[in-house]
């Protein structure tokens, strides 16, 4: 069986986490501030073309990423979220 991934989020002062269940490929965001969650989660379901590294140090190439099609899609939107929302993604807090 899989484990969820959990990642931790904050958005000024508030906190809250993420969560990608693998095995129904759904995302929750756990966050008290609903304007806050919604934006969020309005980010984590859709697509975004992304530069990703290619095979050089100076080679990428953009693709198209859904969030919500694995956990290497939603680790890679996630690198992006604060440019586009401002919400800060704490990838080194623990979440329960």
């Amino acid at each position: 069986m899989q484990e969820n991934f959990k990642v931790a989020v904050q958005y000024n002062d508030e906190c809250g986490y993420v969560e990608y269940e693998q095995a129904s490929k759904t995302i929750k965001v756990v966050f008290d501030n609903e304007a806050t969650r919604q934006i969020i989660e309005t980010y984590l379901s859709a697509e975004h073309v992304i530069r990703v590294p290619g095979e050089g140090l100076l080679d990428f190439k953009e693709v198209i990423i859904k969030p919500v099609e694995s956990v290497d899609n939603m680790k890679t939107a996630l690198t992006r979220i604060w440019e586009k929302t401002g919400v800060h993604v704490d990838w080194s807090r623990p979440v329960a």
